[in-house]
């Protein structure tokens, strides 16, 4: 999954996030959820991570805008997945 030729999916958080920072169309639209994944509320976006094996690479997570406040609006399962 790509936004313009940016890759989400499969590469490492930080290089994910540098990438959609400069994406963002508002000024402090960026934002952390309780995890620590970068949530970019004017893209309704998140950014979560996930291991595999030893490495830890990132999967898209798209948001309504009811649930941009992740940790009260997603189920335990997404917080325990991977």
């Amino acid at each position: 999954m790509r936004l313009d030729a940016a890759p989400l999916t499969g590469c490492a958080p930080s290089h994910v996030e540098d990438g959609l920072v400069h994406r963002s169309a508002r000024p402090g639209s960026l934002a952390y959820s309780v995890a620590g994944d970068p949530v970019f509320a004017d893209l309704g976006l998140a950014i979560r991570s996930q291991r595999a094996g030893d490495l830890v690479l990132t999967r898209p997570l798209f948001l309504l805008h009811d649930w941009l406040d992740l940790w009260h609006s997603l189920p335990g399962e997404e917080w325990n997945y991977g």
